[in-house]
Parts: structure tokens; C-alpha cells; sequence
């Protein structure tokens, strides 16, 4: 059978099934089926109205098919940002933050992502987003602090004392 647009030529058919029975990569089955359907005469459009996908995301697809081995078919790691802090100041980094703030020289009682972004900024000269002192934070195995309304530790029976004592001023 001649395949639609001959796109797929030089790909085995039947490699491409085996493939599909073992594969457990999402993007790769799609790929794989939307390859198996234009061999077998479908068009992208057809394969667009049959599967749900953009036509123009299956011409990907089968391009991707083209290019690569059919185990290989699924997504490509993607580069992210290369860190901005090497990993000797990383190292320096988690070993101050696993320590007290007062060890470090500030005033506060816990790292918060303020005062981490602040110490990376005058140890290292890196500057960071506040958003991503918590994603910082995390990596270097610490949870930020947030208010309570009331303390654990607290007495309730000599809160609700002081509660009785306490004189509201204004108006009543």
C-alpha cells in the first residue's frame, strides 16, 4: 500500500507496531499512532478529525517519526536555566541556611524568603526573584514561616483571663 505523502517511506511499519505495544510515553503512543494511521493511507487532516489532534501538530508528529528512532519518540529533555549560583556556593548556601539566621549575623529568628534572597544578594551577588526564594528554599530542604493566629504553645485558659481583663477602649 503507498502511503499518503510519502512522508514515512523509509519507516518499517511493522517496527513501528512492536514499538507501540511497548511504549509507555504518552507523546510517543500518540506519535506512534498518528505515524501507524498515515501509512496506512490517512491524512493529517483525516487523522485530525479521527484522533482530535491539530493537523498541524500531527505534521510534527510524523516529521518527529521521520527524524528519530521509533524508541526514541518521546519528548526530548528541554534545556532549562543554568543555575546562577555554582555549585561551591550552592554547597555554601545550604550549609548557612541549616543554620540559625543569628549564626549568620541577621536579627531574624527564621530564614524567610526575604531575608534568603537578601543573603544571596550580599554573599553572592546574585540577585533573585522573591517567587523563587521559596522554590530556593525548598531545594535546600527548609519550609517558609507563616503567622498563626494564635501560638501552639499557648495557654487557652490564660488567654481567655486575659481576655476578661483587658479593657476595650472607645465607644461601646
Amino acid at each position: 500500500m503507498t502511503t499518503w505523502g510519502g512522508k514515512l517511506d523509509d519507516v518499517d511499519e511493522e517496527q513501528l507496531r512492536q514499538q507501540l505495544r511497548t511504549e509507555t510515553d504518552g507523546k510517543a503512543v500518540k506519535r506512534l499512532t498518528s505515524a501507524l494511521l498515515y501509512q496506512q493511507g490517512q491524512s493529517p487532516a483525516e487523522i485530525e478529525r479521527l484522533l482530535g489532534f491539530p493537523e498541524q501538530t500531527v505534521y510534527g508528529w510524523l516529521d518527529v517519526v521521520a527524524e528519530r528512532d521509533p524508541t526514541a519518540l518521546g519528548d526530548l529533555p528541554r534545556p532549562g536555566q543554568s543555575t546562577r549560583l555554582t555549585d561551591d556556593q550552592w554547597t555554601e548556601l545550604t550549609a548557612t541556611l541549616a543554620a540559625s539566621p543569628a549564626e549568620a549575623g541577621y536579627d531574624d529568628p527564621v530564614w524567610a524568603p526575604t531575608l534568603v534572597r537578601d543573603h544571596i544578594a550580599e554573599t553572592f551577588d546574585v540577585e533573585y526573584s522573591l517567587a523563587h526564594m521559596y522554590r530556593v528554599m525548598k531545594r535546600a530542604g527548609l519550609s517558609y514561616q507563616t503567622a498563626r493566629p494564635r501560638h501552639y504553645k499557648a495557654d487557652p485558659a490564660e488567654q481567655q483571663r486575659w481576655r476578661k481583663e483587658f479593657k476595650k477602649s472607645g465607644r461601646r
